[in-house]
């Protein structure tokens, strides 16, 4: 009777503790506008450097 108290204990707790970690890691999400857009604009100037590199005219 002992033993089956000790294993539901560990199981609840293995469950609470799987739960409060995909809480906690939900909240990462999307980064702001702001990162999106420096982002989306340091992928053009490397874009634009490799077009120069290849001496491709960029698009």
């Amino acid at each position: 009777m002992l033993k089956a108290i000790i294993i539901i204990v560990f199981v609840i707790g293995a469950l609470i503790g799987g739960l409060l970690t995909l809480r906690n890691s939900g909240r990462a999400g999307m980064p702001n506008d702001a990162v999106l857009k420096r982002a989306a604009k340091r992928a053009r100037g490397q874009a634009a450097a490799e077009d120069e590199e290849d001496g491709r005219s960029p698009k």
